[in-house]
């Protein structure tokens, strides 16, 4: 056991010593976002393994014919038509078949691809996990855009959708790292907002408590504060390589905000979300592509989407859906270059979740619906297709991604028939 790791059971032993001088029953502490991101970062920490974090990104309108026919690879595991991108990155996939949206597909409702409106839920899951793996985060969830324009957020509280996207990579950037507004490190502003953090989900925790208990921890409010301070000043004690000074935009890409630059207003939008993950801003992001309407073009290709799914030419709607998942393959690459602050590659401690909420775009159909995973390092069965089964549902994917960061059984589950098998290992 390195030094690293002895100093995270240290304090994770203080950590719960304290609280139970304070006369705070651990269930209590692990039902708050306090505690179940305390106790799941220490977890890692004292096992010597990077935090785990996830990237969901919404394709819309489903692929030709539904996944079957246009998407999934063969028994050899040869790409097909629309996912012969991901060629040089197959193996860091997960591919499934038999995937039904629950609630079934249509425009209107695309909270429902990150289970909005699953029965006993309080919202989409990255939400979920916004307040639980997020709570000790100086970000605790991050939505970017590529041409949304601000409209059909997938992220929702039931019917109450999330509208703080950020479809403009330097609006992004300088909500990320400040820009022109504050010029101090990156690893003063993590303190300072891990510290607002803290308190704010301390105050929580104080308002779930009996009287005795609140009695209890009030009057160790001083050494809460301690803790916090101990606790930002361990999660910001180094900063990660190119985190200290970072920079928009390096390689001067076009970022106007209009169609025919989607490639680059994407990729700066892949650099955002990595530098966010490199530099411990957040552990969970949502990158949506465009709207359900579908009414955006993307560079290079003629019209836009919607009119491609519905022209009657399959090789149309083929050539879009086909330049998504270019998309999709240059974001895996990419994490699979970057470092992560942990150690290894990003790749290796991040799931890509990539949805989408239509199985044939044309039919407005909710089965066969191209749902993947990528990356998660060793805990994901990659390189495969899995069958989610002939009552297999995209609410099962959701639990499965629960399940990998940690939080299974402490966020609400969005189906009663949980995880789906064969993905995690």
């Amino acid at each position: 056991m390195n030094r690293e790791q002895k100093a995270a059971l240290l304090q994770r032993r203080q950590f719960l010593k304290f609280i139970a001088g304070a006369g705070v029953a651990l269930p209590v502490l692990q039902s708050t976002s306090l505690g179940a991101g305390l106790l799941l970062s220490r977890q890692a920490q004292a096992a010597g393994e990077p935090l785990k974090k996830v990237i969901f990104i919404y394709i819309p309108d489903g692929t030709p014919g539904g996944a079957s026919h246009s998407y999934l690879p063969d028994q050899e595991f040869n790409m097909n038509t629309c996912s012969a991108p991901l060629e040089n990155v197959k193996n860091e996939c997960v591919f499934f078949q038999d995937v039904d949206i629950v609630g079934g597909g249509g425009h209107g409702l695309a909270q429902r691809v990150l289970g909005a409106f699953a029965d006993g839920v309080s919202g989409s899951i990255d939400l979920a996990l916004d307040s639980t793996v997020g709570a000790t985060s100086p970000i605790s969830s991050l939505r970017l855009g590529v041409r949304t324009r601000n409209m059909d957020p997938i992220s929702a509280r039931g019917f109450s959708t999330v509208t703080d996207y950020q479809d403009n990579p330097q609006t992004a950037f300088e909500k990320l790292f400040g820009g022109a507004i504050d010029t101090s490190s990156i690893g003063s502003r993590r303190l300072r907002k891990r510290l607002e953090v803290q308190q704010a989900a301390l105050d929580a925790l104080t308002s779930k408590l009996g009287n005795y208990e609140r009695d209890r921890l009030e009057q160790h409010r001083a050494g809460i504060e301690k803790l916090q301070t101990d606790i930002a000043n361990a999660a910001s004690a180094s900063t990660p390589a190119g985190c200290s000074a970072p920079v928009f935009n390096p390689g001067g890409l076009s970022a106007e905000l209009v169609d025919t630059e989607f490639t680059n207003l994407f990729d700066l939008q892949v650099e955002n979300a990595l530098m966010a993950l490199k530099c411990n801003i957040t552990r969970v992001v949502t990158l949506q592509l465009g709207t359900h309407q579908s009414d955006f073009g993307v560079t290079g290709l003629s019209g836009d989407y919607h009119t491609s799914i519905h022209s009657g030419d399959e090789s149309y709607y083929a050539s879009y859906r086909t330049y998504f998942s270019q998309r999709v393959a240059h974001l895996i690459s990419r994490l699979k270059e970057a470092d992560d602050p942990d150690g290894g590659k990003l790749i290796d401690s991040t799931l890509v979740v990539q949805v989408t909420d239509m199985g044939d775009g044309n039919a407005h159909s909710g089965g066969d619906a191209a749902y993947m995973f990528a990356g998660g390092g060793t805990a994901v069965n990659r390189g495969s297709v899995v069958s989610v089964g002939a009552a297999g549902n995209h609410h099962q994917l959701l639990d499965t991604v629960a399940e990998y960061m940690g939080v299974y059984g402490t966020i609400a589950p969005y189906s009663e028939d949980g995880p789906a098998s064969g993905i995690l290992i």
